[in-house]
């Protein structure tokens, strides 16, 4: 039963009176940048300025925290709570990172929850040369297959947050209110089941197993650290789930059955939450609405999935901004605001972004959360649990600790000097190294030779903005612009200039990003005919696609095809090799360019080290190619595919998994200025695969040798009451399924050996009623470096039922 709160106007107003005088009181402006005086390191934390408030139990860390934690919710009244739920107007921060109003006699800080960090820690710069690492798209980063990598773009990520928060530095330039806390949401890991999406740019690529062992890494990089006692920042994922369509993403409904919930959506979320995994600590629901019931009141979704059968009963849920009102006013899965705040909480969530829903109109909030519990349709536990898992991450940052034994307080390890640090500079030139891929390279078009005369065309030549991914931060320039982003042309330029003064480079636009425009071709084309080699820079940018918006088709926009093939007719016709850089969050159809071009590189948005690295991958001074984490489709797969279906194995199917045509490039292809022989030996039953991979060829390189699951020649149906499957019901399987894959680097000469270690869950799929299987029959596990196969290994399995999973 639900406790019934009665309110009245006096009370309210008496609350808002009292939280103003405790304010006053407490000599804490909390709506303004915080005096050193008052927060010697960082503005998110209490207990470190007021006497009679240090003498209290929930202060005192050396007592248990559990025990501290619910000494501070006793204290809590329940209009605070609310307050610490749903933000408050005198933050003057905007709602959709919500600055909750913290409890000012308790001198308990505002905290903002949400800073962007998918690809660096949301914030403006903190001087000339302190802007935030910002590193390449996350599709880029994920075409690296390496792990170590991942976790260390946690560790800076977190390291520059906490510096921020020490510093009581902000987010944009003009939000000097807007603190940053260490709390963060990224990694995104939605599943890109179409190339239109148009927040491809965001995502990790588009096999399960693939998002979620970077989400696991880069969790863990951001929650673990130097310091094993506290959290280094609380990590949050995005956006759970079902998440990949922009068009009225307010509105729309999808119908998923149990076997795509448990096959394609949801098993890299449940990598990243799991505490054997990620172990991420909190999660943000999002706009989709899954078989007619909004993500954010998903009972489904986030009480008996994440928290039931995961185990994460602490995990925090945030709203996306602006989710709660979507149930009102665009899916309408509630009646009235009240409806929503109540449907919502009881669904799951604990945090509102956006809407102020859960805030009281005492802190210039909606009110609905209060109008639900004084008609007694939310309980006064049910706020109070969700405040609880709340103050559990704030404890667990050392929120309400003693500064002096917290190491991530420190100024001197993480202060100014630890942002953009030339350390964390050098790991991001690394990284985007690793994230463009080799697709093509006609009889060793590439490595080009330097001191030569280069002819760098297209629009991508000049791009600086559009070299960034979606969600690149807050301020990626100190003089807030994108001027301090070098052009893959001038680093082209400054790369073949260093051979010496024969080195001459020209650069030509030749047509817009996307217009009918093409009197430049032919000056393009005449420059091409004077060069000893071509660079054709083309793809798409933020105006083709972004969160808001999906493309509707795939090819490349404007007149860039027109312009490519008249470029490469004359270059070609001189014996002139013509190299086509892609620039591109999701993926661009370039059906009639491959015969045309001597060699392809998918850059995907490489950020700010994107034209060093490219350069440096061209003329050959380095050798570090990544695979395809996506496929690369024909033109006409938009015609085939429903943007707005989420069955992944309708024909021709969604992803390499299903996808019964051919590519143009297929998942984990790429390729290397090297030669690899890769001999591999297995265990019976095939548990462990041993393979060495030997450099056969001239230069050092990386390989990256990847595992793959085919089941047997046989369809899941629907399991009976005994748990066998009687097959009334019949569903196509995965063609192959990613299960393994590592990433080594080998000297030419010489031999690594790669070892995977894999479990019967590798053999594993999925049925119709959304339970984990192995199928009886032959499995085939086979070994590939993104092309054929290296090596196969066949296991009989009797079959067997691993796990029944929730349905919706």
């Amino acid at each position: 039963c639900h406790s019934v709160i009665r309110w009245s106007a006096m009370m309210v107003f008496s609350y808002a009176l009292a939280a103003l005088v405790a304010i006053a009181a407490a000599g804490v402006v909390f709506g303004a940048p915080a005096d050193t005086k008052q927060f010697p390191s960082g503005y998110a934390y209490g207990c470190v300025n007021m006497t009679d408030v240090k003498a209290m139990p929930f202060c005192d860390a050396t007592r248990p925290v559990e025990e501290r934690l619910e000494d501070l919710i006793n204290r809590l009244s329940l209009g605070e709570k609310m307050g610490l739920l749903g933000g408050a107007n005198f933050t003057h921060v905007g709602s959709c990172n919500m600055m909750d109003a913290g409890v000012a006699r308790l001198g308990i800080p505002p905290f903002m929850h949400l800073v962007e960090t998918n690809t660096g820690a949301a914030s403006a710069c903190h001087g000339p040369e302190k802007c935030a690492t910002t590193f390449a798209g996350p599709t880029g980063l994920a075409a690296s297959f390496n792990r170590t990598m991942w976790r260390a773009k946690g560790e800076i990520i977190s390291t520059e947050l906490r510096a921020l928060n020490n510093l009581r530095w902000h987010r944009k330039p003009d939000a000097p209110y807007s603190l940053i806390a260490p709390s963060g949401f990224g990694p995104n890991i939605n599943q890109p089941r179409d190339p239109r999406f148009g927040r491809t740019s965001e995502l990790p690529g588009e096999d399960p197993l693939l998002s979620g062992t970077y989400a696991v890494e880069y969790v863990r990089g951001c929650q673990e650290g130097e310091d094993a006692h506290y959290l280094k920042m609380v990590a949050g994922l995005k956006h759970f789930d079902a998440y990949s369509c922009e068009n009225n993403r307010a509105g729309r409904s999808f119908n998923i059955s149990a076997y795509d919930l448990w096959d394609t959506y949801l098993p890299q979320y449940e990598m990243a939450f799991r505490r054997d995994g990620g172990n991420a600590g909190q999660v943000m629901c999002s706009y989709a609405s899954v078989n007619g019931v909004p993500s954010c009141a998903s009972d489904f979704l986030l009480n008996r999935v994440v928290r039931g059968l995961w185990a994460r009963e602490d995990v925090v849920v945030a709203s996306d901004c602006g989710a709660v009102t979507n149930m009102v006013q665009h899916n309408h899965y509630a009646a009235d605001d009240t409806d929503a705040a109540t449907k919502s909480m009881l669904g799951g969530l604990d945090l509102d972004l956006g809407d102020m829903y859960f805030s009281p109109v005492a802190f210039g909030g909606n009110g609905a959360l209060e109008r639900a519990l004084r008609a007694g349709r939310v309980s006064e536990a049910r706020v109070t649990e969700s405040v609880r898992r709340m103050l559990r991450k704030r404890f667990a940052i050392g929120q309400f600790d003693p500064l002096a034994g917290q190491r991530y307080a420190s100024l001197d390890e993480f202060g100014a000097a630890a942002i953009n640090s030339s350390a964390h500079q050098a790991l991001n030139l690394d990284a985007t190294l690793q994230s463009m891929v080799l697709l093509k390279n006609e009889a060793a078009a590439l490595p080009l030779t330097p001191g030569r005369q280069l002819a760098v065309i297209g629009p991508h030549a000049l791009s600086q903005r559009d070299l960034l991914s979606g969600y690149f931060g807050d301020q990626v320039c100190a003089a807030d612009n994108f001027e301090c982003v070098p052009t893959l042309a001038s680093m082209l330029t400054r790369a073949n200039a260093a051979a010496g003064p024969a080195g001459l480079t020209t650069v030509d636009l030749g047509v817009d990003m996307d217009s009918p425009r093409t009197s430049g071709i032919a000056a393009a084309v005449a420059n091409a005919e004077r060069a000893d080699a071509v660079v054709l820079c083309l793809g798409i940018g933020h105006n083709q696609e972004h969160e808001g918006i999906d493309r509707t088709q795939i090819t490349l926009p404007g007149q860039q095809q027109a312009l490519a093939l008249a470029v490469a007719s004359a270059a070609r016709a001189r014996g002139v090799p013509v190299v086509l850089v892609l620039v591109n969050g999701g993926v661009v159809a370039v059906d009639n360019l491959i015969p045309h071009v001597n060699a392809i590189v998918e850059a995907f948005y490489p950020s700010l080290r994107g034209g060093e690295a490219l350069a440096r991958l061209l003329f050959g001074a380095d050798n570090r190619w990544g695979k395809l984490p996506v496929t690369m489709f024909a033109a006409n797969i938009v015609d085939q595919l429903d943007m707005y279906s989420f069955d992944m194995r309708k024909a021709p199917g969604r992803t390499y998994r299903y996808f019964t045509g051919t590519p143009l490039f297929e998942f984990g292809h790429g390729l290397s200025y090297t030669t690899f022989a890769t001999t591999c030996t297995a265990t019976s039953p095939v548990r462990t695969i041993t393979c060495d991979v030997r450099n056969t060829g001239a230069r050092d390189g990386d390989e990256v040798v990847q595992v793959y699951h085919h089941p047997p020649p046989h369809t899941a149906g629907s399991r009976g009451n005994n748990g066998d499957h009687d097959n009334h019901e019949t569903l196509t399987l995965p063609i192959k399924q990613l299960v393994g894959f590592e990433r080594v680097h080998v000297p030419k000469g010489s031999t690594a050996r790669v070892v995977f270690h894999l479990t019967e869950s590798a053999l594993r799929t999925t049925d119709a009623d959304g339970a984990w299987i192995v199928l009886p029959g032959s499995h085939t596990l086979t070994v590939s470096r993104g092309f054929g196969r290296d090596a196969s290994f066949v296991e009989n399995h009797a079959g067997k039922l691993l796990r029944v999973n929730p349905l919706p």
